[in-house]
């Protein structure tokens, strides 16, 4: 709910209990009926406002964050072109899939499937 009615509605709840508390205690049956009708109709406001800020408290909220992540290696880094293992085929990027966080090629002219398994650094 917007934050702007929230507070005019416990503004409202919080003048109905003080306007509330002048009638009961001016006395006379009438006035303190009137002055509990008051507090009554102001303690169900902050009810709802109470439930409601716990119900919107609940629900998740999506958040987004974008990074701007710039990687570079420590040495010249030179694009090396992708063969097929089995018939030698420049393979592109298409023809890599990610599955089960290992990296699968499949040629696009002999349809040779295989894992991609990079190579130790050192």
């Amino acid at each position: 709910m917007n934050k702007i009615l929230i507070g005019v509605l416990i503004f409202v709840s919080i003048f109905l209990i003080l306007l509330g508390g002048i009638f009961i205690i001016a006395g006379g049956v009438a006035n303190i009926i009137t002055g509990g009708i008051m507090v009554l109709v102001a303690i169900a406001l902050l009810f709802y406002i109470y439930r409601l800020e716990k119900v919107e408290a609940s629900k998740p909220k999506l958040i987004n964050q974008t990074f701007n992540v710039q990687m570079s290696g420590s040495g010249k880094l030179d694009q090396k072109q992708l063969t097929c293992r089995s018939c030698g085929a420049p393979l592109e990027d298409k023809d890599l899939r990610v599955v089960q966080g290992g990296i699968m090629v499949k040629c696009p002219y002999c349809g040779t499937v295989y894992a991609l398994e990079e190579a130790p650094k050192w």
